[in-house]
């Protein structure tokens, strides 16, 4: 019967309906996600009392922020605008989750999924095109991260990996599989105490904030999109305050270094948030405990790793775990960092934030004290 059936059935492009049914679920997904900021961009640019833009340039801006809030740069004059919101990507990674998860079978074949990605990077395209309405205008490399890199996270997440790179990982180093969800973790927990420290700071220096807030006469709608592009940001904010705690410190503008030893003078970006780094000068002694607070990771990421491993196992097979756990988590900070950007234009804002490099090699420094001191009170248990 079955052969009957698709000998007599005239192929009237229903083979292609999951395809397109793909496609369009991508497309709508990416729509959602860029409506959002859209809207929220012209309703603060018509609620600003001194705002000068007009329609057309509120939505292309609003289609430029979708973009940088995936990873996007832009063209500012003769500098660079690469500051991506950690919090807003990781949302649009939750959206495209979202998305795959109700658009696709629950096993999707691998050309239902690229339907999916190129309805998704479709969209994108079309954003792109009408954020050139506004005076900045899109890095073209850069556009892999948003229409690209975003959904094909999000996808992954929703369905799993493609059968070829989940063989490629069956395949890797048994220490790498035990070490690197400990590592996720850590490097969660690490921005997660580094955007305690910004909000403390915040709470500390709450007048000078508020002032730079008031300055800035952003009217009430446009000052609540003020906070939540704040919000936004406050992950990346994080990076800088754990690059304090963890030694290399951060850099604001001109090269103005924020270290243990002290804050250099220099002049600061219109961000409310910014008000709340310490003032130019020598920083209290105080200041040096805060590299416990990743040393203090590291012992908890040290714990978590060897829950990863059998209680029994060779000391060598724990170590092996505890490494990759740790470099896992610092290497992550870094790429974490280097997504984030740090640039807000050209010569005094043409680099902000912590030196990733750097602080990828201290953080694996300090986390390997932590971790290590776990790994010897194991190792003198089981020999006791």
């Amino acid at each position: 019967m079955e052969l009957i059936r698709s000998a007599t059935t005239v192929d009237d492009g229903t083979r292609r309906r999951p395809e397109v049914r793909a496609a369009a679920a991508g497309a709508l997904t990416a729509a959602v996600g860029w409506a959002l900021p859209v809207l929220l961009v012209v309703l603060g640019a018509l609620a600003v009392p001194r705002a000068s833009a007009g329609f057309g340039d509120a939505v292309g801006s609003g289609s430029l922020v979708w973009l940088v809030a995936g990873g996007a740069r832009l063209h500012l004059g003769d500098g660079t605008l690469a500051l991506t919101p950690l919090l807003g990507a990781v949302l649009l990674v939750l959206l495209a989750r979202a998305g795959a998860r109700r658009g696709l079978p629950e096993q999707p074949a691998p050309r239902v999924q690229g339907a999916w990605l190129g309805g998704y990077a479709a969209v994108g395209v079309v954003a792109a095109l009408i954020g050139l309405m506004s005076p900045a205008g899109p890095v073209l490399l850069s556009l892999v991260l948003p229409l690209i890199v975003i959904p094909a996270v999000g996808l992954v997440w929703a369905h799993g990996l493609p059968e070829q790179l989940d063989d490629l990982w069956v395949r890797a180093p048994l220490s790498l599989r035990r070490g690197l969800l400990p590592g996720a973790k850590g490097a969660v927990l690490l921005i997660a105490l580094g955007s305690v420290l910004v909000a403390v700071a915040t709470l500390l220096h709450l007048g000078r904030v508020a002032h730079i807030h008031s300055a800035l006469d952003a009217g009430f709608f446009g000052g609540v999109v003020l906070v939540l592009l704040q919000v936004a940001l406050l992950p990346n904010l994080g990076i800088w305050a754990l690059s304090l705690a963890a030694g290399p410190g951060f850099s604001t503008t001109g090269g103005a270094m924020t270290t243990w030893s002290g804050a250099e003078a220099g002049l600061l970006p219109m961000v409310p948030v910014l008000a709340a780094q310490p003032q130019p000068g020598g920083l209290p002694w105080a200041t040096h405990l805060l590299v416990l607070l990743p040393i203090a990771v590291g012992v908890w990421l040290g714990r978590e790793a060897l829950a990863y491993v059998p209680r029994l196992a060779a000391t060598q097979t724990k170590l092996a775990a505890v490494v990759a756990a740790v470099l896992v988590a610092a290497v992550t900070i870094a790429l974490l960092d280097t997504f984030a950007g740090g640039s807000l234009g050209a010569v005094r804002l043409s680099h902000l934030g912590a030196p990733a490099p750097l602080l990828a090699l201290v953080l694996f420094g300090e986390l390997a004290v932590g971790a290590f001191a776990v790994l010897a009170r194991d190792w003198w248990v089981l020999r006791r």
